[in-house]
């Protein structure tokens, strides 16, 4: 079984390239309202036939959703390109997830303290940690979790970042190490005002990461 980063990635990519090959033939125009219903009855059959893994089924059903309400402003081709994006950026050649190494987590802590961030990855974080950052951005890391989640130097287990700051800088950030943030929650979580991210082992998270481009 496949999981769910390769399975969204074929989904968006033989979606894009089953549009693009209709756009080349003529059948369907170059713009936005046209490439919505395209989408949205490709969308439709994919879950009818059940084409893919079921883990992304959820996903297809919320743009089958959102292309019906929202017609042109769905921005679906804009969606699943920025998803196809994104996996290639993490993937190896042959388009397979790469493991996540803890240089990685380290070199975006480093990242962002030059870019002005209180980054802390020596507090334990346990039901609630109030911590204040006198409104500067700021990044914390649980101390176990940065010490235990770790085998010879490669992510095993999820590990959460806690942000307060500018979303798209620290997306930004990560993506510039090859790594992905998986939203938990973008305000409340166990350190007071921050939100929480979750990087998994691999990329490999069960639903989609923030992108960068929408």
């Amino acid at each position: 079984m496949t999981s769910f980063s390769t399975s969204i990635h074929q989904v968006v990519s033989d979606a894009l390239a089953d549009l693009n090959e209709a756009q080349e033939k003529g059948k369907i125009p170059h713009n936005p309202l046209s490439e919505t219903h395209f989408l949205a009855a490709w969308t439709t059959n994919a879950i009818k036939k059940k084409r893919f893994e079921s883990d992304v089924l959820p996903t297809l059903t919320i743009w089958q959703r959102k292309a019906r309400s929202l017609g042109k402003n769905a921005g679906l081709v804009a969606t699943f390109t920025a998803i196809k994006n994104t996996y290639e950026h993490v993937f190896d050649e042959s388009l397979s997830a790469k493991p996540v190494h803890k240089a990685q987590v380290s070199a975006l802590c480093e990242q962002l303290t030059t870019q002005g961030w209180m980054v802390n990855t020596d507090l334990e974080v346990g039901e609630k940690l109030n911590r204040h950052s006198g409104g500067q951005a700021s990044l914390i890391i649980c101390s176990t979790e940065f010490e235990s989640h770790f085998e010879d130097g490669l992510l095993i287990k999820p590990i959460s970042l806690y942000i307060r700051g500018d979303l798209p800088e620290a997306l930004t950030a990560a993506y510039q190490q090859t790594l992905l943030l998986h939203k938990v929650t973008d305000y409340k979580s166990k350190v007071k005002y921050h939100g929480e991210y979750i990087v998994y082992p691999d990329n490999s998270g069960e639903f989609l990461p923030e992108l960068l481009e929408v």
